[in-house]
């Protein structure tokens, strides 16, 4: 649809009676605990921050900044230079 609509569906959602039982959820899950590690892994389209809890719980998270077109832009040169490592022939005949 468009943003004004994501926008409007989101705010739909964090005012159900369900979307609040889930948020809360989240807040239960989270009051109290400690991150005892932050790891990171590939889920093909972001890079996902994966936060260890004192519980031994983890929160996954993803973060718009992650989102591989993100990386792309921001990272360019960085990603070009282990894409090369990565065919270093290529590199070779330009």
């Amino acid at each position: 649809m468009g943003d004004l609509c994501d926008m409007n569906d989101v705010d739909r959602f964090m005012r159900s009676a369900n979307g609040k039982e889930h948020l809360d959820e989240i807040v239960r899950m989270l009051k109290g605990k400690t991150i005892t590690d932050v790891t990171f892994s590939n889920e093909t389209h972001a890079v996902m921050t994966v936060l260890h809890l004192s519980d031994d719980d983890l929160l996954e998270v993803l973060q718009p900044d992650h989102e591989v077109e993100a990386l792309r832009e921001n990272f360019r040169e960085a990603i070009q230079e282990e894409f090369d490592k990565d065919y270093p022939k290529r590199k070779e005949r330009t």
